[in-house]
């Protein structure tokens, strides 16, 4: 079966590397992994390089964003491009992850090819900017579904989906991650900062930041001039360029990163101990990588959280007391060392290819839908 997996971030490049490694493993699979989004970029750190050097299956580039697009032209070029691609490579199966908008045109390309969809992620709810639309728009496109928990499981059914297409396997990122239990931490806590945009107003982008950075230096002085707070850039969602902005204004405080592969990212969590802003990172793979999380914000709102998630709203006074309570608070730390994640067990990718094998001999998948209504 001829599958088409499609990455357009470098976080989402990370996750996929545990499945792409299991279906290069499957001789009944032959995987091809469309790079596209932001990989592309310049200014996000051009990750096609790392993509290409690192990835175990071949790659194939699909442009998808311009300088001064709107968000309709960037989606528009990425589905025309997109079903350029699968025309040439005439998948069975387009796999997408997540709620981005480079999935939206995956999943609109393939639907309107007419090939089978296989959903990562789906069933979660985090309302973002516009995330939440786009992860319930594909659920309805797509044809498998590979949750990471129960609940959200359940939440596709009640959206009408088949049971027998929705299969709980966990988040494939603690497949990986899982690996990094045994190293080292620091015995203090020290912050990572990952901060997305939730709104297209650069101006409160840049006023909350800059709040953020001034409760970090109060929090955690630097002692040593040439070891700045560990950033990792924003993705593209418009309003980054105020948070861009708050981030070169304290480069002094800040050490600012446009890209990190993955797995020097889990690194930097693992040993650091603590990460700060509202990467979905915090609420997935952090808990596993035994990292308390201050998650700040509506970003994530509505996912399950561990034990590890302190959540405080965009306030000074909480950020500070949030920072305080992971330095003092025994009880919490205790439950941060005890790694636990509600998002499963480090196993995902197999029970991914296991699912996909099984389709394998039932080629070509059908294409059709039915809504399933709950019973009573």
């Amino acid at each position: 079966m001829k599958i088409a997996v499609i990455t357009g971030t470098r976080a989402e490049f990370g996750i996929w590397m545990p499945v792409l490694y299991a279906l290069a493993a499957a001789k009944q699979l032959k995987p091809t992994l469309i790079a596209t989004g932001m990989h592309l970029q310049k200014q996000f750190g051009q990750t096609i390089k790392d993509v290409r050097a690192s990835s175990p299956v071949p790659v194939m580039e699909v442009a998808m964003y311009k300088d001064g697009d709107t968000p309709a032209e960037s989606l528009a070029r990425g589905t025309a491009n997109l079903a350029a691609a699968y025309r040439k490579l005439k998948p069975d199966l387009v796999m997408v992850l997540g709620d981005r908008q480079e999935i939206l045109a995956a999943a609109n390309a393939a639907l309107a090819c007419q090939i089978a969809i296989a959903h990562v992620h789906g069933g979660e709810t985090a309302p973002g900017q516009w995330d939440e639309q786009i992860r319930h728009a594909v659920t309805k496109m797509a044809h498998v579904h590979f949750c990471a928990t129960k609940k959200a499981g359940a939440r596709l059914v009640q959206m009408g989906e088949d049971p027998k297409t929705v299969h709980v396997v966990g988040a494939p990122a603690l497949d990986v991650a899982a690996l990094m239990q045994t190293m080292r931490a620091q015995p203090e806590f020290s912050p990572v900062l990952v901060l997305h945009p939730t709104s297209a107003d650069e101006r409160a982008e840049y006023d909350r930041t800059r709040m953020l950075i001034a409760a970090l230096r109060k929090t955690f002085p630097l002692k040593d001039a040439a070891k700045r707070l560990p950033t990792v850039g924003p993705n593209n969602d418009p309003g980054h360029r105020g948070i861009l902005r708050a981030y070169r204004e304290n480069a002094d405080f800040i050490e600012l990163e446009m890209s990190v592969p993955q797995p020097i990212f889990w690194t930097a969590l693992a040993t650091s101990r603590l990460l700060v802003g509202n990467s979905s990172a915090g609420i997935i793979e952090a808990a596993t990588l035994g990292c308390a999380v201050i998650n700040i914000g509506d970003r994530q709102k509505g996912r399950e959280r561990s034990p590890n998630v302190i959540d405080v709203p965009w306030q000074a006074k909480a950020i500070r007391a949030a920072l305080r309570k992971v330095q003092t608070d025994r009880a919490f730390q205790a439950r941060v060392a005890k790694r636990e994640n509600v998002y499963g067990d480090g196993r995902a990718s197999d029970r991914i290819v296991k699912v996909l094998l099984k389709l394998a001999g039932k080629l070509p998948l059908p294409l059709t839908k039915s809504f399933h209504d709950l019973p009573g």
